[in-house]
């Protein structure tokens, strides 16, 4: 048949695109109905053929219109593993380099139809050798599935595959066995019998022929019975083979000649074909049957130049370029790392180049404020002592009364006041120390005092004699207190003008009333100075 034209088949593929979801726009729709036409054209004729190619060509000219990575991957390793399917290694090769190139950059949520992608890639690999990045592939398919799929019977079957190539026996075993149990829980009849005939071949490494002989023989029974031609082939390959070693040339003969008749039937399984005949000739020349040997020599010539194409020496230049092109990859990738480094490290210079710039200006700027600041603590230094000689001048030019006197205390005070909420925010030393010597200037001196004494004996000589007779025994620091009180300073006011704190200055006049509260003739008034 080299159409599809029947009216169901035309509709159920169109309902099989329409209702995708994956498949939301004209263009993606187009694609999607060519891809499935293509794959229904090739499961009819079995082999490649023009119809599908042709169908496949237009798919990727469509292709050429999409922007998403994801839908382009999906496209490419569908027609990749149409090619592969068939033994087109070197076709499929293209597809397939692009393919895995867009993975290692698309997360798994990323990909468009991400199980059959991946598991599609991985098969690929897998036949090139490249067992690693096989398995890598499996391994993101098989997290894409949940606990029960049918699925998973597959992706672990390819595990075990790749881990037997490996020579990794124990960990092939494993998933083979995880194979089975999948197989048989999802009633998945042709992956059990493909699971049996992987674990026969781990036996047969093993030398173990009777184990080996049990399980190929379930395998093909059961292919048989599901009509698996493809899959039986397989496992009679390895049977013969089996039998070959243990030198059972007739049943090796028997089970290879059904071989080869199933290969001969298909065009795209030559390379089993040849290797069926290969065996058959090594047994025509152990039983030494030359016109067979003859024969089959013809046969191998013939199969010879068929399958030039689809040997292994095929395959091992395909994983060739692949690693060529891994490399070319791998060199292209440290370029940009490299680029990405220099970007970095010009960056960083650039950084830290504008970082010098702005410490140096931030430097500059804070010379500039100490200097500014300096200037006018200066001013303001040169203001507080302009304030202090002013007080002084007055003070002498009022005669030293006890008017000028009071006034020129009331300054001082004040300006006492100023200097003490100055230095609160000075954090400069220097600065600091200037204005402590210049708070300390301004207390009552003993040139001071006794000018002050001298105004208040002149003027009120009664009260200061009176004083002096009555107590007798007060000290200077004591009379000092007293006539600034009588002069009518507060605590606080005659603290700050002789240097003391206010609560030195309470005390002093809680020890003065204690002294002196028991004697009879101190004056009533004097009693009430001493109140705070």
């Amino acid at each position: 048949m080299d159409s599809i034209s029947t009216t169901s088949e035309v509709y159920k593929l169109l309902q099989e695109v329409q209702f995708n979801p994956n498949l939301h726009d004209k263009n993606r729709l187009t694609i999607g109905y060519l891809i499935r036409l293509a794959d229904l054209y090739a499961q009819k004729h079995d082999r490649l053929n023009k119809r599908s190619t042709e169908l496949y060509t237009r798919v990727l000219q469509l292709t050429e219109n999409e922007e998403d990575l994801a839908f382009q991957t999906y496209v490419y390793s569908k027609i990749g593993f149409y090619y592969y399917s068939y033994n087109q290694y070197t076709d499929a090769y293209i597809y397939f380099t692009k393919s895995a190139q867009a993975l290692n950059q698309l997360t798994d949520e990323e990909l468009f139809n991400g199980y059959e992608v991946l598991k599609q890639n991985a098969y690929f690999f897998q036949t090139l050798t490249e067992y690693d990045i096989s398995i890598a592939f499996l391994n993101r398919a098989l997290k894409l599935l949940s606990s029960n799929s049918k699925a998973r019977a597959t992706i672990l079957n390819a595990l075990g595959t790749n881990y037997l190539y490996k020579n990794e026996l124990v960990t092939a075993e494993k998933y083979f066995l995880q194979t089975k149990q999948s197989a048989i829980a999802n009633q998945d009849s042709i992956r059990y019998a493909k699971a049996l005939g992987d674990l026969a071949r781990v036996e047969i490494i093993r030398s173990n022929w009777e184990k080996a002989e049990k399980l190929l023989l379930e395998d093909i029974a059961i292919s048989e019975q599901l009509g698996e031609s493809r899959n039986e082939m397989f496992a009679q390959l390895q049977l013969g083979k089996m039998y070959l070693k243990q030198d059972k040339t007739a049943l090796a003969k028997q089970t290879l000649l059904q071989v080869k008749h199933f290969a001969h039937s298909k065009t795209y399984l030559k390379i089993y074909e040849k290797e069926s005949v290969e065996l058959l000739l090594k047994i025509a020349q152990i039983q030494k049957d030359d016109g067979e040997e003859l024969q089959l020599r013809r046969e191998l010539d013939k199969l010879s130049l068929l399958v030039t194409a689809e040997d292994k020496v095929t395959i091992d230049k395909v994983a060739l370029n692949y690693q060529l092109k891994g490399m070319e990859w791998e060199y292209d990738l440290q370029k940009i790392q490299l680029e990405k480094s220099l970007l970095l490290q010009r960056t960083w210079f650039f950084i830290s180049f504008l970082l010098i710039i702005i410490v140096l200006l931030l430097y500059v700027l804070y010379k500039r404020r100490i200097k500014l600041n300096s200037i006018a603590f200066k001013n303001k230094m040169l203001g507080f002592q302009y304030d202090k000689m002013q007080i002084e001048t007055k003070l002498a030019e009022a005669n030293n009364s006890l008017d000028s006197f009071h006034t020129y205390i009331d300054s001082k005070n004040e300006q006492i006041s100023q200097l003490e909420k100055e230095l609160l925010h000075i954090r400069n030393r220097d600065q600091k120390n200037s204005l402590e010597d210049l708070l300390s200037s301004h207390l009552m001196t003993d040139d001071n005092w006794s000018y002050f004494k001298q105004a208040f004996r002149e003027e009120q000589p009664e009260y200061y004699n009176g004083l002096l007779s009555h107590f007798p025994n007060l000290t200077e620091s004591n009379l000092r207190i007293v006539l600034l009180q009588k002069l009518g300073l507060n605590n606080q006011e005659i603290a700050q003008i002789i240097g003391i704190t206010t609560d030195a200055v309470k005390k002093a006049k809680q020890r003065l009333r204690k002294k002196y509260s028991e004697n009879e003739n101190d004056p009533f008034d004097f009693m009430l100075l001493l109140q705070e």
